[in-house]
Formats: structure tokens, sequence, C-alpha cells
């Protein structure tokens, strides 16, 4: 049975499933409960806003899932889930039992995987389900189906394109609504309203218009402040398609900027097109990020943050999978035909990113249209 609005194929789902059966094997897990809506999503199909409310998929290993939702969410399986049928709970049931019951229809388990690093589930839920699976060895399987969403499907890639499309063409709208004495919810709006236009869906972060002195206020929100010349402003916006994510970083300058910023603007592009052109399957991560780190750490020493990470599915309050794969001057690892990525790099009031995809020679573009030199806006 197909959901009336199912974002992929049954069979690309069986796929998945098939997938997350065979890490599960490799990591010895005969019962994985999923709590993360990602992850759920992911192998279901299966959303809903409301995942405030307690839900969670059960995957044994050699059958299709099985999920437990909110009474009241029911019809969001079918209308989005290729499963035909799912457990409800309703207002004053006890949520462990009503788990481990559908735990115990699945047969008996030797191993059962949580999701112990997932938001959502609590610590007392997950110290009651590991004590309700009695003579089980219960371990931690929340990188379980992260690792099997790192390597995306053409289907997936389609929905991360159109999801670039829209991050650009509010950038396009940011730019056309800047100028001097603009309010930055004057430009929030714009966005907006091109980007729902275009097909855009509730994101899992707010974008971020950060004008002034604000540039420096990590993930800051449009406030009715106004623009005024001289004033750099920085616009991280997203686009999201069947909860797929991309992310376009921009810099706008009302009126002309100093050499000084110029002179940013042009070590971290130089910097971040020679980390891009050296994307490729078999790199290793941490070298593309020193390709970025160490130029921009002539301008800004202290440049701590990461300079990309995964992206793909995000509910709220995520819009990528920045805690499964992240580029640092700490970790390694080989990115690989398939991963997505959002790269970044910021100095000095100015910011530039691109949301790419791994081909078998190097890197696609999705976000691809925009001028990547600093926006002045005379």
């Amino acid at each position: 049975m197909a959901g009336n609005r199912q974002a992929f194929s049954t069979e690309e789902f069986r796929v998945r499933v098939r997938r997350v059966h065979a890490e599960m094997e490799r990591q010895d897990i005969d019962l994985l409960l999923i709590h993360a809506p990602e992850n759920i999503y992911y192998l279901t199909g299966y959303q809903t806003s409301g995942y405030f409310a307690y839900q969670v998929a059960l995957v044994a290993r050699g059958r299709d899932p099985e999920l437990l939702v909110r009474f009241l969410e029911r019809g969001n399986v079918n209308e989005y889930s290729w499963l035909d049928r799912a457990e409800t709970w309703r207002e004053g049931d006890n949520l462990i039992e009503s788990t481990l019951r559908c735990a115990q229809s699945l047969g008996s388990h030797k191993t059962v995987g949580l999701e112990k690093q997932s938001w959502f589930l609590t610590a007392a839920m997950s110290e009651a389900l590991s004590a309700g699976f009695a003579g089980a060895r219960v371990v931690d399987g929340s990188r379980v189906v992260p690792q099997v969403r790192l390597i995306k499907s053409e289907a997936e890639i389609r929905y991360l394109r159109r999801a670039s499309e829209i991050a650009e063409i509010e950038q396009r709208a940011a730019l056309a609504a800047m100028r001097d004495g603009v309010l930055e919810t004057q430009v929030a709006a714009a966005v907006f309203n091109v980007g729902v236009k275009a097909g855009c869906e509730y994101t899992g972060l707010p974008h971020h218009v950060m004008s002034g002195y604000r540039y420096d206020i990590g993930h800051a929100n449009w406030l009715p402040k106004p623009i005024v010349r001289g004033e750099l402003t920085l616009l991280e916006l997203y686009g999201c398609v069947e909860r797929y994510h991309a992310t376009q970083m921009r810099t706008i300058s009302v009126g002309p900027v100093s050499d000084e910023v110029r002179r940013a603007a042009d070590i971290v592009i130089e910097a971040q097109d020679a980390a891009l052109a050296a994307m490729r399957p078999g790199a290793s991560a941490r070298e593309i990020d020193a390709l970025v780190r160490r130029p921009v750490r002539k301008i800004k020493p202290e440049y701590y943050n990461r300079t990309g990470y995964s992206t793909g599915i995000g509910f709220p309050p995520r819009t990528a999978e920045w805690d499964v794969l992240d580029f640092n001057e700490q970790e390694d690892w080989v990115i690989k035909e398939g991963m997505v990525f959002h790269m970044l790099a910021f100095a000095c009031g100015f910011g530039i990113s691109e949301t790419v995809a791994v081909t078998p020679s190097g890197i696609e573009r999705l976000t691809h249209s925009n001028q990547r030199e600093l926006c002045v806006v005379t």
C-alpha cells in the first residue's frame, strides 16, 4: 500500500530497510527501536509536525518496520508512509508498556538497540525500556540508521537539488529587498514569501538574517532592526523539500565596503574554492578542512568552526547530519560518492556556503546559480 503523498517508491524504502538490517547484523543488533524523527521518516516515510508526542519505529532483522504513534497522528501514516498499518497509543496509556507489547509481537531478541543519543528518547524512558527488555542485552543503536543515511540515492539528490534551487531563490529575494534603512524583518518576509511560493516546507531551523554587529551573534534571527549604509548582512537561508534540506550563505553590503573586508572576502572565497576543487571520493575530510582553515586563520586566528557537514533530512531543530559527519581539524574520515554536504567559510563579516553532492570524479554544486562574490547594493 502506498501513502497518498509517499515521497519515495516502496521499493526505495525496502532497499533502505535492507541496508539497515545489514548494519544491524554488523553491529549484532536483533531489534532496533528508533525514536529520532529523521530516522523514522527515512525508513517509513511517516512524518508529522506533532513529533513532540511519543513515536517509535521498531525494526527487527528480516521484517518490515512497525510503527507506534499517537492516535491523533494515525492519518499521517496513510498520508505519507508505505506501511499499511500502525499501532497507536492514546492519552493516558503507559507508553513503555505499549512499546514493549509491540516489541514482543516481533518475537524474542537477544540484543536490543536504543537510540540513546536521540533527543526524543529521554533518560527516564531509556532506563524504563532497558529494564523492560529483561534477559536481553541493550546497546546503543544511535548510529545504525544515520550511517546508512549518509549515502544518498538519486531520488534523494533530486529533492536536494530542488531544495538548493529554493535556497538560491530566497537569496535573490533577499538581495532584491536590500536597501539603506530596510528592516531585517522585511528582508525575512521577502525570503519567506518567495520560498513558500517555490515549494519550501517548514525548515529545521529558521532563516538567519544578521546585519551589522549581529553578524557575530551565532544563528541570530531577524529583528525589526534597520540595515543601514555601511553594514554587512550575512544570510544563511534554507530550502526544504520532502524534509531534505539545502543551505546557502551569502553576504550583502549596503554601500561600499572597506579594503579589509574585500581582502577577507577574497581569502574566504579562494579558500573554499580550493576545498571544493579537492573534494572527491577517497579524499580526506581533515585535508579538505585544512584547505579552508589554514588561509582563513591568517585573518581570523580563532577560527574554530566546522567547515562543512553532511546534510539531508531535517526536523526542527535539525537541518542536517552534522552530528554524524563533520569537517573539522580533529576528526578524519573518507569522502564517498553519494554523500551531500553543506560547506561553509566565514571571517571578518563575510560568509559564504554551498550545498554539494559528491560524484564519481568530484562534486556537483547543487547551489550553483548565485554569484559567490560579496554583493554590494548602492
